[in-house]
Protein backbone atom coordinates (compact mmCIF):
# COMPACT_ATOMS: atom_id res chain seq x y z
CA UNK A 1 0.00 0.00 0.00
CA UNK A 2 1.51 3.19 -0.81
CA UNK A 3 2.27 5.77 1.51
CA UNK A 4 0.08 8.73 2.44
CA UNK A 5 1.20 12.05 3.04
CA UNK A 6 -1.04 14.60 4.66
CA UNK A 7 -0.55 17.96 6.58
CA UNK A 8 0.89 17.53 10.23
CA UNK A 9 -1.96 16.57 12.67
CA UNK A 10 -1.56 18.61 16.11
CA UNK A 11 -3.66 16.77 17.67
CA UNK A 12 -3.74 13.27 19.86
CA UNK A 13 -7.16 11.13 19.89
CA UNK A 14 -6.75 8.23 20.88
CA UNK A 15 -9.26 5.03 22.74
CA UNK A 16 -9.81 5.48 26.16
CA UNK A 17 -8.98 1.77 26.39
CA UNK A 18 -5.28 2.95 25.96
CA UNK A 19 -5.55 4.67 29.27
CA UNK A 20 -6.70 1.07 31.38
CA UNK A 21 -4.77 -1.64 29.54
CA UNK A 22 -1.54 -2.43 31.34
CA UNK A 23 0.06 -3.17 27.97
CA UNK A 24 1.02 0.13 27.32
CA UNK A 25 2.55 0.92 30.52
CA UNK A 26 5.71 0.73 29.20
CA UNK A 27 4.92 3.94 27.00
CA UNK A 28 4.98 5.94 30.27
CA UNK A 29 8.24 5.34 31.15
CA UNK A 30 9.94 6.27 27.64
CA UNK A 31 12.68 8.72 27.94
CA UNK A 32 11.11 12.14 26.83
CA UNK A 33 12.00 12.49 23.29
CA UNK A 34 10.91 8.71 22.86
CA UNK A 35 7.69 9.73 24.44
CA UNK A 36 7.58 12.59 21.78
CA UNK A 37 7.83 10.68 18.88
CA UNK A 38 5.89 8.26 19.75
CA UNK A 39 2.62 10.71 20.35
CA UNK A 40 3.45 12.86 17.35
CA UNK A 41 3.06 9.80 15.28
CA UNK A 42 -0.19 8.27 17.42
CA UNK A 43 -1.94 11.82 16.48
CA UNK A 44 -1.00 10.61 12.58
CA UNK A 45 -2.58 7.57 12.41
CA UNK A 46 -5.82 8.85 13.50
CA UNK A 47 -8.39 7.52 11.41
CA UNK A 48 -6.21 6.75 8.87
CA UNK A 49 -6.77 2.79 9.07
CA UNK A 50 -3.45 0.90 8.23
CA UNK A 51 -2.18 3.44 5.85
CA UNK A 52 1.20 3.87 5.68
CA UNK A 53 1.98 7.64 7.02
CA UNK A 54 4.89 9.43 6.17
CA UNK A 55 6.56 12.09 8.15
CA UNK A 56 9.62 14.13 6.95
CA UNK A 57 12.43 14.56 9.81
CA UNK A 58 11.35 18.45 9.49
CA UNK A 59 7.83 17.82 10.75
CA UNK A 60 9.31 15.63 13.52
CA UNK A 61 11.83 18.51 14.63
CA UNK A 62 9.36 20.94 14.27
CA UNK A 63 6.49 19.66 16.91
CA UNK A 64 8.31 17.53 19.70
CA UNK A 65 10.58 20.19 21.03
CA UNK A 66 13.94 19.24 19.69
CA UNK A 67 17.22 21.96 19.11
CA UNK A 68 17.46 23.82 16.21
CA UNK A 69 21.06 22.30 15.86
CA UNK A 70 19.69 18.55 16.32
CA UNK A 71 20.74 16.89 12.95
CA UNK A 72 18.14 15.83 10.73
CA UNK A 73 20.54 12.46 10.89
CA UNK A 74 19.81 12.52 14.44
CA UNK A 75 16.30 12.69 14.60
CA UNK A 76 16.04 9.93 12.12
CA UNK A 77 18.16 7.83 14.55
CA UNK A 78 15.61 9.08 17.57
CA UNK A 79 12.79 7.96 15.66
CA UNK A 80 14.64 4.28 15.17
CA UNK A 81 15.41 4.02 18.87
CA UNK A 82 11.33 4.90 19.15
CA UNK A 83 10.48 1.74 17.75
CA UNK A 84 12.73 -0.44 18.77
CA UNK A 85 11.57 0.60 22.43
CA UNK A 86 8.13 -0.12 21.32
CA UNK A 87 8.83 -3.39 20.34
CA UNK A 88 8.32 -4.81 24.24
CA UNK A 89 5.04 -3.65 23.89
CA UNK A 90 3.10 -6.47 22.54
CA UNK A 91 -0.65 -8.05 22.15
CA UNK A 92 -0.24 -11.84 23.13
CA UNK A 93 -3.10 -14.54 22.27
CA UNK A 94 -3.64 -17.79 21.91
CA UNK A 95 -6.09 -19.29 19.12
CA UNK A 96 -6.85 -23.03 18.56
CA UNK A 97 -6.99 -24.21 15.12
CA UNK A 98 -10.40 -26.50 14.16
CA UNK A 99 -8.79 -28.91 11.92
CA UNK A 100 -5.72 -29.73 14.23
CA UNK A 101 -6.59 -28.70 17.57
CA UNK A 102 -3.19 -27.07 17.61
CA UNK A 103 -3.17 -24.10 19.88
CA UNK A 104 -1.25 -21.34 18.18
CA UNK A 105 0.26 -18.06 20.14
CA UNK A 106 0.40 -15.27 18.45
CA UNK A 107 2.56 -11.87 19.21
CA UNK A 108 1.58 -8.74 17.58
CA UNK A 109 3.33 -4.83 17.91
CA UNK A 110 1.54 -1.42 17.67
CA UNK A 111 2.99 -0.87 14.55
CA UNK A 112 3.72 -4.14 12.23
CA UNK A 113 5.55 -2.05 10.29
CA UNK A 114 8.13 1.22 10.51
CA UNK A 115 9.95 2.47 7.81
CA UNK A 116 13.34 5.23 8.27
CA UNK A 117 14.62 6.06 5.02
CA UNK A 118 18.63 6.60 4.47
CA UNK A 119 18.55 8.76 2.11
CA UNK A 120 15.75 11.74 2.91
CA UNK A 121 15.67 9.87 6.42
CA UNK A 122 11.85 10.20 6.09
CA UNK A 123 9.66 8.04 8.97
CA UNK A 124 6.86 5.85 7.59
CA UNK A 125 4.70 3.50 9.98
CA UNK A 126 1.64 1.10 9.45
CA UNK A 127 -0.78 0.30 12.59
CA UNK A 128 -0.97 -3.27 12.91
CA UNK A 129 -4.74 -4.74 12.77
CA UNK A 130 -5.21 -5.41 15.99
CA UNK A 131 -4.51 -1.99 16.89
CA UNK A 132 -6.76 -0.20 15.22
CA UNK A 133 -9.47 0.10 17.54
CA UNK A 134 -6.93 2.75 19.58
CA UNK A 135 -6.98 5.18 16.71
CA UNK A 136 -9.90 4.41 14.51
CA UNK A 137 -13.69 4.75 14.23
CA UNK A 138 -13.61 5.77 18.26
CA UNK A 139 -16.59 5.56 20.64
CA UNK A 140 -14.92 6.87 23.42
CA UNK A 141 -12.22 9.02 23.23
CA UNK A 142 -8.93 10.88 25.15
CA UNK A 143 -8.03 14.07 23.14
CA UNK A 144 -4.98 16.56 23.51
CA UNK A 145 -2.69 18.47 21.82
CA UNK A 146 0.73 17.48 20.95
CA UNK A 147 2.15 20.66 21.52
CA UNK A 148 0.68 20.82 25.08
CA UNK A 149 1.86 17.36 25.43
CA UNK A 150 5.49 18.21 24.91
CA UNK A 151 6.03 20.90 27.32
CA UNK A 152 5.03 18.82 30.08
CA UNK A 153 8.87 17.06 31.11
CA UNK A 154 7.92 15.31 33.99
CA UNK A 155 6.25 11.33 33.63
CA UNK A 156 4.65 12.10 36.08
CA UNK A 157 2.50 15.06 34.80
CA UNK A 158 2.69 13.69 31.20
CA UNK A 159 0.47 10.49 32.44
CA UNK A 160 -1.58 12.28 34.83
CA UNK A 161 -2.28 15.08 31.96
CA UNK A 162 -3.51 12.51 29.81
CA UNK A 163 -5.56 10.53 32.38
CA UNK A 164 -7.19 13.48 33.14
CA UNK A 165 -7.93 15.08 29.56
CA UNK A 166 -10.31 11.71 29.45
CA UNK A 167 -12.56 13.66 31.70
CA UNK A 168 -11.70 17.16 30.30
CA UNK A 169 -15.76 17.95 29.57
CA UNK A 170 -16.38 16.58 33.39
CA UNK A 171 -13.82 19.12 35.35
CA UNK A 172 -13.30 16.62 38.39
CA UNK A 173 -11.49 13.30 38.69
CA UNK A 174 -10.82 11.45 42.04
CA UNK A 175 -8.06 8.84 42.33
CA UNK A 176 -7.83 6.62 45.82
CA UNK A 177 -4.22 6.68 47.24
CA UNK A 178 -3.81 2.79 45.85
CA UNK A 179 -5.18 3.70 42.60
CA UNK A 180 -3.13 6.94 42.06
CA UNK A 181 0.32 5.05 42.81
CA UNK A 182 -0.61 2.05 40.03
CA UNK A 183 -1.69 4.76 37.89
CA UNK A 184 1.30 6.79 37.61
CA UNK A 185 3.49 4.10 38.52
CA UNK A 186 4.97 5.34 41.88
CA UNK A 187 7.73 3.53 43.46
CA UNK A 188 5.97 1.67 46.76
CA UNK A 189 9.18 3.26 48.80
CA UNK A 190 7.32 6.69 48.36
CA UNK A 191 5.50 7.96 51.66
CA UNK A 192 2.37 10.81 51.14
CA UNK A 193 5.25 13.55 51.50
CA UNK A 194 7.71 12.26 48.70
CA UNK A 195 4.57 12.01 46.67
CA UNK A 196 3.70 15.77 47.51
CA UNK A 197 6.77 16.88 47.00
CA UNK A 198 8.34 14.40 43.72
CA UNK A 199 4.76 14.06 42.42
CA UNK A 200 1.83 16.47 43.04
CA UNK A 201 4.25 19.92 43.35
CA UNK A 202 5.21 19.41 40.12
CA UNK A 203 2.23 17.62 38.67
CA UNK A 204 0.47 21.41 39.91
CA UNK A 205 2.90 23.60 38.60
CA UNK A 206 2.78 21.95 34.92
CA UNK A 207 -0.69 20.93 34.60
CA UNK A 208 -2.32 24.80 35.48
CA UNK A 209 -1.14 25.75 32.15
CA UNK A 210 -3.26 23.22 30.52
CA UNK A 211 -6.23 23.15 32.78
CA UNK A 212 -8.30 26.33 33.90
CA UNK A 213 -8.52 26.84 37.72
CA UNK A 214 -6.37 23.15 38.39
CA UNK A 215 -7.04 22.43 42.07
CA UNK A 216 -5.33 19.26 43.93
CA UNK A 217 -7.69 18.14 47.04
CA UNK A 218 -6.23 15.61 49.50
CA UNK A 219 -9.68 13.66 51.13
CA UNK A 220 -9.14 12.56 54.56
CA UNK A 221 -11.28 10.04 56.26
CA UNK A 222 -11.72 10.09 60.01
CA UNK A 223 -10.20 7.12 61.90
CA UNK A 224 -9.76 5.80 65.35
CA UNK A 225 -6.33 7.01 65.58
CA UNK A 226 -6.49 10.86 63.58
CA UNK A 227 -7.65 11.15 59.66
CA UNK A 228 -5.93 9.05 57.19
CA UNK A 229 -5.35 10.12 53.50
CA UNK A 230 -7.92 8.50 51.23
CA UNK A 231 -7.72 10.55 47.96
CA UNK A 232 -6.42 12.63 45.80
CA UNK A 233 -9.53 14.83 44.26
CA UNK A 234 -8.44 16.92 40.84
CA UNK A 235 -10.68 19.97 39.86
CA UNK A 236 -10.49 22.13 36.79
CA UNK A 237 -13.10 24.52 34.87
CA UNK A 238 -14.46 21.72 32.42
CA UNK A 239 -13.97 22.71 28.76
CA UNK A 240 -16.55 22.78 26.19
CA UNK A 241 -17.84 19.26 24.12
CA UNK A 242 -18.56 21.89 21.39
CA UNK A 243 -14.94 23.03 20.95
CA UNK A 244 -13.54 21.92 17.83
CA UNK A 245 -10.31 20.82 16.95
CA UNK A 246 -9.64 22.52 13.53
CA UNK A 247 -9.39 25.41 15.35
CA UNK A 248 -6.36 24.85 17.39
CA UNK A 249 -3.92 27.35 16.75
CA UNK A 250 0.07 27.38 19.24
CA UNK A 251 -0.92 30.80 19.70
CA UNK A 252 -3.91 30.89 20.65
CA UNK A 253 -3.29 28.05 23.01
CA UNK A 254 -0.32 29.51 24.71
CA UNK A 255 -2.64 32.74 25.42
CA UNK A 256 -5.12 30.73 27.01
CA UNK A 257 -2.31 29.06 29.35
CA UNK A 258 -0.59 31.71 30.69
CA UNK A 259 -3.99 33.57 31.28
CA UNK A 260 -4.75 29.91 33.17
CA UNK A 261 -1.70 29.91 35.47
CA UNK A 262 -2.07 33.84 36.28
CA UNK A 263 -5.58 33.84 37.36
CA UNK A 264 -5.36 30.46 38.84
CA UNK A 265 -6.96 31.33 42.27
CA UNK A 266 -5.41 28.04 44.06
CA UNK A 267 -1.68 29.01 43.24
CA UNK A 268 0.39 30.65 45.24
CA UNK A 269 2.73 33.83 43.82
CA UNK A 270 5.68 31.41 44.15
CA UNK A 271 4.05 28.60 42.47
CA UNK A 272 2.82 31.01 39.82
CA UNK A 273 6.36 32.05 38.65
CA UNK A 274 7.31 28.36 38.86
CA UNK A 275 4.47 27.46 36.57
CA UNK A 276 5.36 30.09 34.12
CA UNK A 277 8.76 29.13 34.23
CA UNK A 278 7.93 25.25 33.77
CA UNK A 279 5.42 26.33 30.68
CA UNK A 280 8.17 28.24 29.03
CA UNK A 281 11.11 26.54 29.79
CA UNK A 282 12.67 28.68 31.56
CA UNK A 283 15.48 27.82 34.76
CA UNK A 284 13.32 28.21 37.63
CA UNK A 285 12.98 31.69 39.21
CA UNK A 286 13.68 33.09 35.97
CA UNK A 287 9.86 35.20 35.79
CA UNK A 288 9.82 35.63 39.38
CA UNK A 289 13.57 37.79 38.86
CA UNK A 290 11.76 39.35 35.47
CA UNK A 291 9.05 40.67 37.13
CA UNK A 292 11.43 41.99 40.40
CA UNK A 293 13.86 43.92 37.76
CA UNK A 294 11.24 45.88 35.39
CA UNK A 295 8.12 46.92 33.46
CA UNK A 296 6.99 43.74 31.99
CA UNK A 297 5.70 44.22 28.05
CA UNK A 298 2.86 41.99 28.17
CA UNK A 299 0.66 39.77 30.38
CA UNK A 300 1.39 36.92 27.98
CA UNK A 301 4.65 37.07 27.02
CA UNK A 302 7.80 37.38 29.21
CA UNK A 303 10.18 40.19 27.99
CA UNK A 304 12.50 37.53 27.30
CA UNK A 305 10.23 36.28 24.17
CA UNK A 306 8.67 39.54 24.16
CA UNK A 307 11.77 41.01 22.77
CA UNK A 308 12.77 38.55 19.97
CA UNK A 309 12.49 40.02 16.45
CA UNK A 310 9.33 41.47 15.88
CA UNK A 311 7.68 39.11 12.98
CA UNK A 312 4.38 41.16 12.54
CA UNK A 313 1.99 44.46 13.05
CA UNK A 314 1.84 42.87 16.59
CA UNK A 315 3.60 43.44 19.47
CA UNK A 316 3.69 40.42 20.80
CA UNK A 317 6.20 37.77 18.74
CA UNK A 318 4.76 35.21 19.20
CA UNK A 319 0.95 36.10 17.18
CA UNK A 320 0.90 35.31 13.79
CA UNK A 321 0.08 37.90 10.55
CA UNK A 322 -3.26 39.04 10.92
CA UNK A 323 -4.21 37.11 7.62
CA UNK A 324 -3.57 33.79 9.37
CA UNK A 325 -6.25 34.19 11.36
CA UNK A 326 -9.52 32.28 11.17
CA UNK A 327 -13.14 34.72 12.29
CA UNK A 328 -13.13 32.41 15.18
CA UNK A 329 -9.58 32.48 16.43
CA UNK A 330 -9.33 36.41 16.16
CA UNK A 331 -13.14 35.59 18.90
CA UNK A 332 -10.83 33.40 20.96
CA UNK A 333 -7.93 35.61 21.47
CA UNK A 334 -10.43 38.54 21.92
CA UNK A 335 -12.23 36.94 24.60
CA UNK A 336 -8.87 36.11 26.30
CA UNK A 337 -7.77 39.75 26.20
CA UNK A 338 -10.84 40.88 27.37
CA UNK A 339 -11.23 38.91 30.52
CA UNK A 340 -7.23 40.28 31.33
CA UNK A 341 -8.51 43.64 30.92
CA UNK A 342 -11.98 43.64 32.93
CA UNK A 343 -8.78 42.63 35.92
CA UNK A 344 -6.67 45.84 34.64
CA UNK A 345 -3.96 43.81 33.91
CA UNK A 346 -3.49 44.76 30.45
CA UNK A 347 -0.38 46.37 29.28
CA UNK A 348 -0.66 48.98 27.05
CA UNK A 349 0.86 47.00 24.04
CA UNK A 350 -1.42 44.47 25.09
CA UNK A 351 -4.64 47.39 24.75
CA UNK A 352 -3.01 47.93 20.79
CA UNK A 353 -3.02 44.33 19.60
CA UNK A 354 -6.70 43.74 21.22
CA UNK A 355 -7.00 46.59 18.88
CA UNK A 356 -5.77 44.87 16.21
CA UNK A 357 -7.43 41.57 16.84
CA UNK A 358 -10.74 43.52 17.01
CA UNK A 359 -9.88 45.04 13.57
CA UNK A 360 -9.34 41.51 11.93
CA UNK A 361 -12.64 39.97 13.59
CA UNK A 362 -14.64 42.97 12.20
CA UNK A 363 -12.91 42.35 8.55
CA UNK A 364 -13.32 38.60 8.41
CA UNK A 365 -16.85 39.13 9.98
CA UNK A 366 -18.19 40.57 6.89
CA UNK A 367 -15.95 38.00 4.44
CA UNK A 368 -17.40 35.29 6.68
CA UNK A 369 -20.94 36.81 5.78
CA UNK A 370 -20.14 37.01 1.60
CA UNK A 371 -18.82 33.35 1.61
CA UNK A 372 -22.47 32.07 3.44
CA UNK A 373 -24.19 34.56 0.64
CA UNK A 374 -22.30 32.50 -2.01
CA UNK A 375 -22.51 29.39 -0.99
CA UNK A 376 -26.41 29.84 -1.09
CA UNK A 377 -26.65 31.36 -4.46
CA UNK A 378 -24.46 28.38 -5.55
CA UNK A 379 -26.78 26.22 -3.77
CA UNK A 380 -29.90 27.46 -5.15
CA UNK A 381 -28.55 27.26 -8.65
CA UNK A 382 -27.37 23.52 -8.20
CA UNK A 383 -31.65 23.28 -7.13
CA UNK A 384 -32.67 24.93 -10.25
CA UNK A 385 -30.78 22.69 -11.93
CA UNK A 386 -31.90 19.54 -10.78
CA UNK A 387 -35.50 20.15 -10.82
CA UNK A 388 -34.68 21.22 -15.03
CA UNK A 389 -33.37 17.88 -14.91
CA UNK A 390 -36.22 15.91 -13.48
CA UNK A 391 -38.53 17.48 -15.68
CA UNK A 392 -36.54 16.07 -18.86
CA UNK A 393 -36.07 12.50 -17.76
CA UNK A 394 -38.74 9.64 -17.00
CA UNK A 395 -36.64 8.91 -13.92
CA UNK A 396 -38.21 8.49 -10.37
CA UNK A 397 -34.91 9.57 -8.78
CA UNK A 398 -35.23 12.49 -6.48
CA UNK A 399 -31.78 14.46 -5.90
CA UNK A 400 -31.32 15.61 -2.47
CA UNK A 401 -28.50 18.85 -2.43
CA UNK A 402 -29.31 19.60 1.15
CA UNK A 403 -25.83 17.80 1.49
CA UNK A 404 -24.51 18.99 -1.66
CA UNK A 405 -20.65 19.97 -2.81
CA UNK A 406 -20.81 23.11 -1.26
CA UNK A 407 -18.28 23.78 1.07
CA UNK A 408 -19.67 25.17 4.40
CA UNK A 409 -17.77 25.91 7.78
CA UNK A 410 -18.55 24.40 11.42
CA UNK A 411 -17.55 25.96 14.45
CA UNK A 412 -18.23 22.79 16.45
CA UNK A 413 -17.66 19.03 16.79
CA UNK A 414 -20.32 17.12 18.23
CA UNK A 415 -18.49 15.10 21.52
CA UNK A 416 -21.79 13.36 22.43
CA UNK A 417 -19.70 10.32 22.37
CA UNK A 418 -17.03 11.25 24.49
Amino acid sequence: MPAKKRPIQKIIKIDNRFNDDPIFEPIDSLPEINSNIFWLIAAQVKDQGNNLITLSPEQIKREVGYNSHISNKQIAKNVDDTFSKLLTIQLSKEDIDKKTGHITKTRENIFQKSIVDTDTLETSVEVSNSFLYLFNHLEHWTRFSITQYVRLHSNYSRKLFRLLKQWRTTGKKEYTIDEFRKRLQIPKSYRPTDIDRRVLTICKEELSANFQNFKITKNYRKGVRGRKLESYIFTWVPEQKNQQDIYYDSSIEDTNSVYYIKSNPFLTEKEKFRALDRFFGFTLDTSLKEYKDGHMRSYFLPNKLHNRKKRTVFHRSDLKSLSQYKHVQFGQLIDVYKQVGEKGFLTQEDKEDLALLEMGFAKTEKDREKDQEEAKERLKRLESQTKDLQATTDSNVTLDFSQSGVETMSFFDDESNE
